[in-house]
């Protein structure tokens, strides 16, 4: 077995059964570069470390450069981990571990003082990343409620007529100004989350203040982001989605104690803990979590990866 970049390997055609196999993703090389060259938070990386075997991939560990806010309001870059796959024939041999360890050289060679990544409580592969260092950061609070409307009740998003990167980034950064962690966006990594999430304007619902960010289906309503200035704004945009809603409403990931009293007081249950869970492992010996972001590290759905 050996390592290389995700950028090295001759061929990409033998991620198709490696993502399949983990992921059911239906990789498409081409389709997946065209991401990662939009993706400010690919393009000066490797993209990924590769176990080869008879030049073919049986093992892969995404890597991201991200930046966070620290809570002396400085930019940090930290590194990012995605992506962890290993072909089931090849399993229980080390070849994860390979290459996290590989993925963590490269973030200390970098000057990276924490590795984080994103995965659920209920995974085999939670207590795979304990073994490695890695510790829980953010518990989630999740939100539902089941609405019922009548018949011609239901409304349809008429706030915009199309998706205004100026005036989300504008709330957003008053919002974001005193947090910690992900709380750090720009124009191209809006037109990133655009293009990645396929998210439309039928999916936004925008204002001076605020602003919704969801997915509907035939199951209902995912709040994927909902940033808001003020309460009555939180409550006004809350108060639209259910407008559009079917039968479910679900906010996965609610790290603003303003919006989770909003959806208590319009009947919400909550959930203390949900499924996903942040962690973060440091790389260095004086590093630490909570001195770098203290008790609250902010994130959203869509800062998911």
């Amino acid at each position: 077995m050996k390592i290389v970049t995700y950028r090295d390997l001759a061929s990409k055609d033998g991620f198709l059964p490696l993502m399949d196999n983990a992921f059911r993703w239906p990789f498409n090389p081409r389709v997946f570069e065209s991401f990662v060259k939009g993706d400010p938070r690919s393009r000066d990386s490797p993209i990924g470390f590769c176990a080869v075997e008879n030049d073919l991939p049986i093992g892969f560990v995404g890597v991201l450069h991200l930046f966070t806010q620290t809570l002396e309001g400085t930019v940090e870059r930290v590194g990012g981990i995605y992506g962890v796959a290993t072909l089931p024939s090849h399993a229980r041999k080390g070849v994860s571990t390979a290459l996290m360890n590989k993925a963590h050289q490269y973030f200390t060679e970098k000057g990276f003082r924490f590795s984080f990544l994103t995965t659920s409580r209920t995974l085999i592969a939670h207590a795979f990343y304990e073994k490695l260092g890695y510790l829980d950061v953010v518990q989630y609070p999740s939100a539902y409620k089941v609405v019922a409307h009548k018949k011609g009740e239901l409304s349809t998003n008429k706030e915009i007529a199309k998706f205004d990167f100026d005036k989300i980034l504008k709330v957003y950064n008053e919002f974001s100004r005193d947090k910690t962690g992900f709380a750090i966006r720009d124009k191209e990594y809006l037109k990133m989350l655009k293009k990645g999430e396929r998210i439309t304007a039928k999916q936004c619902i925008i204002s001076e203040k605020g602003y919704a960010i969801f997915r509907k289906d035939k199951e209902g309503v995912w709040i994927r982001e909902l940033i808001a200035l003020t309460v009555d704004d939180m409550e006004r945009l809350v108060s639209q989605i259910e407008q559009q809603a079917r039968d479910v409403i679900y906010d996965r990931m609610v790290l603003n104690n303003a919006l989770l009293k909003v959806y208590e007081s319009r009947g919400y249950m909550i959930s203390g803990e949900s499924h996903s869970v942040l962690m973060a492992k440091p790389l260095t010996a004086n590093a630490s979590i909570k001195q770098a972001y203290g008790d609250k590290f902010f994130m959203t759905s869509l800062d998911w990866f």
